[in-house]
């Protein structure tokens, strides 16, 4: 005769067990998004995985990079970026004193500077002459003229197309979890009178 149902044990066992194949699951799309990094390599060496529970309902799993190239290799740089509707921060990036403000809004290639000192995209302080102020670095940088750094980079987006990549697997391994969890080992017996 069955008595009761251990409920809170059931989904203490079945909370574990879908949290160790998150954590699988957000290595792989880990390793797949380091695969996916073309421009900037060292991207890969700041990509972080974590996993953690959201008001002990919500497994989160998240694969991010607190590094300021992951958002040029995600996004691209200069002409060939991603436009505002996949580029989230693009609008405050443009309106910020970050950009460079002799660089047009609508084709954003990447143009010199004037004189003076400016706070690049990473933060740093630099300096630039001003002689190339308003000329098209990318031409310059795909002429080798200057230093091919200066030339676009298109979008690979990384993590989005390592999510997606991995999107059946994340998938089929968590509802291999919850199908064959072993829900009737938690019903409670009765004893016989």
């Amino acid at each position: 005769m069955i008595t009761g149902y251990d409920a809170e044990r059931a989904a203490r066992d079945l909370e574990n067990l879908l949290a160790k194949e998150a954590a699988g699951l957000i290595g792989l799309v880990l390793e797949t998004a380091k695969s996916n990094v073309r421009h900037y390599p060292e991207v890969k060496n700041h990509l972080e995985r974590s996993i953690f529970m959201l008001a002990n309902k919500i497994i989160v799993g998240e694969v991010q990079a607190d590094f300021w190239e992951a958002w040029l290799e995600q996004f691209g740089k200069g002409s060939l970026m991603a436009g505002a509707n996949e580029n989230p921060g693009l609008q405050q990036y443009m309106t910020s004193p970050l950009w460079n403000q002799l660089r047009s809004k609508g084709h954003k290639v990447v143009v010199g500077r004037t004189k003076g000192e400016y706070t690049s995209i990473d933060g740093t302080v630099r300096r630039s002459g001003g002689s190339y102020a308003g000329v098209d670095l990318e031409e310059l940088a795909a002429r080798r003229d200057i230093d091919r750094r200066f030339g676009p980079t298109p979008p690979t987006f990384f993590l989005r197309v390592a999510l997606q990549a991995n999107k059946n697997r994340i998938l089929t391994g968590l509802q291999a979890i919850i199908t064959n969890f072993p829900y009737h080992k938690y019903f409670i017996g009765g004893t016989k009178s």
